[in-house]
């Protein structure tokens, strides 16, 4: 049974409703809260799980809080992200520059509501796991994105950290796994990434299959309200697909700070 429209999906506070969503999709092995500071730490796979994340202000100092962070990271021998989002104060940004720290690709969030324009159905057979991927995904998951051995026995790691509702869709032929994305339902907002497809299938429509399948499933079987996700800004191709399938509101952009 379909949920009545969640009004507060059009209200102004959807961009940190929606921030808490991408966190909560997206797990990190180690976390630690520092004065309204999210310290995030997967073993160095990927700045997103581990980076800083300003959840609100704090009452400490921004350079004592800068070196705890830096301590941190130096402590666990992963080179110091901060993730800067277009919505938070300046001063941190420039107390970075100001330590030599350079800024570097912007990501933007993107959001559709599914009152305004429902999911199109997928146009090819997808495949969909729930809770956990299976190894085969795993592996061509790190196929899809050249990552190696270890760096993929991380992703399993923190996949396998998902508390909320999960699903893992795949496209296959005879050869295998040719296209695949994840999405997970936090607050009735279903987030999707992981979207990878094999370069020798590409242009296929196998993308848009998968992430109208993981749309499907979150408004039928979670009833979720709306989508989101986080692209890089100067990805155009992706950006232009994720449009066609009703992504068409940007909430907010964020880019990283890292040393020099």
């Amino acid at each position: 049974m379909e949920s009545p429209p969640d009004e507060s999906l059009r209200r102004g506070s959807l961009a940190a409703r929606v921030e808490e969503v991408c966190l909560n999709a997206w797990p990190a092995l180690q976390e630690i809260h520092y004065d309204g500071w999210l310290i995030r730490l997967a073993d160095g796979h990927t700045r997103r799980v581990n980076s800083v994340n300003v959840l609100r202000e704090g009452l400490l100092p921004i350079g004592r809080k800068v070196a705890y962070c830096e301590a941190v990271y130096r402590r666990h021998a992963l080179r110091p992200y901060f993730r800067i989002l277009s919505t938070a104060r300046g001063d941190l940004e420039e107390t970075l520059s100001a330590r030599g720290y350079r800024a570097e690709d912007e990501t933007t969030t993107l959001f559709m509501d599914f009152a305004d324009r429902p999911p199109p159905p997928p146009e090819f057979a997808v495949e969909l796991t729930h809770d956990a991927p299976s190894g085969e995904w795993i592996s061509a998951c790190a196929r899809f994105h050249e990552t190696s051995p270890s760096e993929s026995a991380k992703l399993q790691k923190i996949l396998q950290q998902l508390a909320l509702p999960g699903v893992f869709a795949a496209v296959r032929d005879a050869s295998g796994i040719r296209s695949l994305a994840k999405g997970a339902v936090h607050d009735r907002i279903v987030c999707v990434n992981l979207v990878a497809t094999d370069e020798a299938a590409r242009r296929r429509g196998y993308s848009r299959a998968c992430v109208s399948a993981i749309l499907n499933w979150a408004r039928e079987e979670t009833g979720a309200q709306g989508a989101c996700l986080q692209v890089l800004s100067t990805n155009a191709p992706a950006i232009r697909l994720y449009e066609t399938l009703g992504f068409g509101r940007e909430l907010y952009r964020y880019h990283y700070r890292t040393p020099a």
